[in-house]
C-alpha cells in the first residue's frame, strides 16, 4: 500500500505503522513515557475538554422560545418591504406568502414568511425574517428555509391584503 512510518514507541523494537495507526503509537508514546512536556500537554487537553464541554451545553437548547401572543400583519410588513426594495417592480408578477413560522435564525427568534413571486418568468422565492413588528432581514430562500414544503396564498403588494393578487400594471391607452 505505502511505506510505512517508524515509531519509536519500543526502543527494542521498531514497528512499521500506516496512516491512522501512528497517532495511536504516537499517544501510547506519550502515555508511557512520563515527562514534563507530556504532562503539560496532558493538563491542557484536560483544561480544553472542560472548555467545551461548556460550549456544548450553551449551543444546545432544549427547549424553543415560546412565539409571542399575536402574529403580526406579515402580508403589509412584506408588501412594505417589498415596495421599498424593489426598483422595477413592474418587472415582478405573481406574489404569493405563505403563513408565518416561529424559527430562530442568525438573528434571533423571530417570524419566518416566504414569498412566491415570478421575476421575469422565473419564479423565485424570498425569505423574510420579522421582529417587534419589523422586517429584520430578507434573502432569498435557502433550503434550510424549508419554504419549498409551506402553502401560499396571493396577496396584493400594493396593499398587502391576503387573498387578492396584485393587479397588473396596465399601460396607457394613449
Amino acid at each position: 500500500m505505502g511505506r510505512g512510518i517508524s515509531t519509536g514507541c519500543n526502543r527494542h523494537q521498531k514497528t512499521q505503522l500506516i496512516g491512522p495507526l501512528y497517532f495511536l503509537a504516537c499517544a501510547k508514546l506519550a502515555f508511557n513515557h512520563f515527562s514534563l512536556a507530556n504532562a503539560s500537554r496532558c493538563m491542557f487537553l484536560a483544561l480544553m475538554l472542560l472548555a467545551l464541554s461548556g460550549c456544548v451545553q450553551i449551543a444546545q437548547t432544549s427547549e424553543a422560545a415560546a412565539p409571542p401572543a399575536e402574529q403580526p400583519a406579515y402580508a403589509a410588513l412584506a408588501a412594505k418591504y417589498f415596495s421599498s426594495t424593489m426598483a422595477d417592480r413592474a418587472a415582478f408578477e405573481n406574489f404569493e406568502i405563505s403563513g408565518l413560522r416561529w424559527v430562530h435564525a442568525l438573528k434571533g427568534w423571530s417570524w419566518l414568511a416566504c414569498v412566491h413571486f415570478v421575476d421575469h418568468g422565473r419564479l423565485r422565492t424570498y425569505a423574510l425574517f420579522i421582529q417587534n413588528g419589523d422586517v429584520i432581514d430578507g434573502r432569498y430562500a435557502v433550503q434550510s428555509d424549508s419554504c419549498g414544503s409551506q402553502s401560499y396564498t396571493p396577496f396584493d403588494l400594493v396593499t398587502g391584503v391576503l387573498g387578492r393578487p396584485t393587479a397588473p400594471r396596465l399601460p396607457a391607452l394613449y
